[in-house]
């Protein structure tokens, strides 16, 4: 029988704002990396990682039949690996294919890192392959976590609106969504009963929003913890949702004991929407510090940001490898005969939120303003396709392929033979990819909306050209980052192609200052110590029932709304939204009204301010 989280959790008192204790916001820059702590006896316990796709994906070999294992694809699951260093890891992970299901069938779940894969077989890891069934896992995977909350979270969900919250979308969550938390919460509890029941357990992203809720139920000491990769968007957007999705989500996570974001917006955002989504629960916020607190159903909640980390030294070992002659090749042409051309690069998979085909149409418009630039200039772009089962995704691809074949057609010139405005590369080559960001002179990354974009700081590590960085003002990393990157509004076409001109045009010493700036930057960060500030917040957190009694206001106590409504203004409502959104004036065109609409825009305008 499936469990609903709505039966999990019983609301409690009226919501009021409370103080924020003087634990929240302590100095974390002490925090120990999370690796030392141990279970009863002195034993050191497993990490558990959880999360939709694994570290090892396997695939049937075409020419063979045999089935084949390699390292997990993706942002989150690369991230992670290179996280965990020494830690003890049981990573449970969905089975996503029919090769991943027989190779979990055959082993019970439980797999080791095979021999071919040594940086995974160095790592004391357990892989636990969880096989959901088929039908279930699609409608989980495709119907709600790509259809409905990716839309939602990037502020999208007017592209897909015919096609959400029918019988089928119902049916998706309650046969799917549903289904597949429920089997990973077992597997987790089952995990953690092996192990004695004191591992922290850290599920990852919009995949996993109901498992914690049934993990607490049937193991309520259980430490938990939640990491969104993706974007938190403002409460009201998520009215969009159907109401009991929408508390059943925000049920889900706070069975957690921590819930972590990548920006400061994203955390308040959350903030915000569970005094709306959690009856009864009440919200500290301390103004301009990076912590919150959820306090429901006699538990507290730590709401804290952790912008996802990379480690200097493994980025700029991995660049280093080997170039392919392919590689060398594609930056050759790139670079033209005389190999004086400046090559503007983008990284992205094909996928709405990436706004590609505006970032096409800003060079367009930069070189139709700049004639002198033609032929000196050539866009590079790597493109790896997404989600190809989705509609809206080849309809995409579609749209992108013929936005470069439009803008090629138009600069073709028998004057310039050779010459390619445009060159794409349609595939997945992370090698590629690095060797590329190592010869940019100009990285373009525009998107509508992101949670970090791990690019940019790959890109700003081990450019070897002081490289000018065009980045999106609403892109996680953009909070990081700003003073030594040029912001765009992404959906105002000619602020990008004047970003771009600048960036091709920009003073030798500037473009040295700024690169440097960033790699000074981007080596404080660890990965490691990315995963062990979660460790350590997790173990931390306070265990013991408050009672309601218990609650009271003190010289840091301000309503959620006064406290964000100046730094945040996303979270002050409407009339803020509107405010902001006049106050930045901006030019779009007709297709980018049809592609994000007047929601979306808004919203947008209102976070970049």
């Amino acid at each position: 029988m499936s469990l609903n989280p709505h039966q999990l959790i019983e609301a409690s008192a009226a919501s009021r704002p409370l103080a924020l204790p003087r634990w929240l916001v302590e100095d974390d820059a002490e925090v120990s990396d999370g690796r030392a702590w141990k279970a009863q006896g002195g034993q050191r316990r497993r990490l558990i990682i959880v999360s939709n796709r694994g570290p090892i994906e396997y695939s049937v070999n075409a020419q063979t039949g045999k089935i084949e294992a390699r390292q997990g694809a993706g942002g989150v699951v690369s991230g992670l690996l290179s996280a965990l260093k020494d830690r003890p890891v049981t990573w449970i992970a969905l089975a996503m294919n029919k090769a991943d299901r027989e190779v979990a069938q055959a082993n019970h779940g439980a797999i080791e890192a095979p021999d071919a894969l040594p940086g995974l077989h160095k790592l004391d890891l357990k892989v636990c392959l969880v096989d959901a069934p088929e039908r279930a896992y699609k409608r989980y995977y495709d119907g709600i976590s790509n259809r409905v909350l990716w839309f939602t979270q990037h502020y999208l969900l007017k592209q897909t609106s015919r096609r959400l919250f029918t019988q089928r979308t119902i049916d998706d969550w309650e046969k799917g969504y549903r289904v597949v938390n429920e089997a990973v919460a077992e597997a987790v509890i089952a995990e953690l009963d092996a192990q004695g029941g004191e591992s922290p357990i850290l599920f990852q992203d919009y995949h996993l929003y109901l498992a914690p809720a049934i993990v607490r139920q049937r193991r309520p000491e259980a430490r938990l913890a939640h990491f969104t990769h993706i974007p938190w968007p403002e409460a009201r957007y998520w009215e969009l949702l159907p109401e009991e999705m929408t508390q059943e989500i925000y049920r889900g996570l706070a069975a957690n004991d921590v819930v972590g974001f990548q920006t400061m917006s994203d955390a308040r955002n959350f903030l915000a929407g569970a005094e709306r989504f959690l009856p009864g629960a009440r919200v500290l916020s301390a103004y301009g510090s990076q912590a919150g607190e959820i306090r429901f159903e006699g538990r507290r909640i730590l709401v804290k940001v952790y912008p996802i980390a990379v480690t200097p030294s493994e980025v700029r070992a991995s660049a280093a490898a080997h170039i392919s002659h392919e590689s060398a090749q594609l930056i050759r042409q790139a670079r033209g005969p005389k190999g004086d051309r400046q090559i503007i690069l983008r990284v992205d998979r094909i996928e709405p939120t990436k706004n590609i085909p505006q970032g096409f149409s800003a060079y367009e418009r930069m070189l139709t303003e700049h004639p002198e630039l033609l032929g000196k200039v050539t866009f590079l772009a790597l493109l790896v396709p997404s989600r190809q089962g989705m509609a809206e995704y080849r309809a995409y691809e579609q749209r992108t392929r013929a936005t470069i074949e439009r803008i090629n057609a138009r600069f073709k010139s028998e004057i310039l033979p050779g010459w390619e405005p445009i060159i794409a590369c349609i595939g997945n080559d992370r090698a590629r990819a690095l060797a590329c960001m190592r010869a940019y002179d100009v990285l373009m990354v525009n998107p509508l909306l992101d949670g970090m974009n791990l690019v940019v700081k790959e890109g700003a590590l081990i450019n070897q050209r002081d490289g000018v960085i065009v980045l999106s003002r609403v892109a996680g990393a953009y909070e990081q980052l700003r003073e030594d990157v040029l912001g765009v509004p992404p959906l105002d076409v000619k602020a990008m192609a004047q970003a771009l001109y600048r960036a091709l045009t920009m003073p030798d010493t500037d473009r040295e200052r700024h690169a440097l700036n960033l790699r000074n930057l981007l080596e404080q960060e660890d990965a490691e110590r990315w995963l062990g500030r979660q460790i350590h917040d997790t173990l931390a957190a306070p265990r013991q029932h408050v009672p309601a009694a218990a609650y009271r206001a003190d010289e840091y106590a301000q309503p959620i709304d006064a406290a964000v409504s100046g730094e945040f203004p996303v979270l002050a409502g409407r009339h803020a939204l509107r405010r902001m959104a006049s106050r930045n004036p901006t030019e779009f065109s007709s297709e980018d009204s049809e592609t994000v609409g007047e929601e979306a825009r808004e919203l947008a305008l209102a976070r970049m301010s």
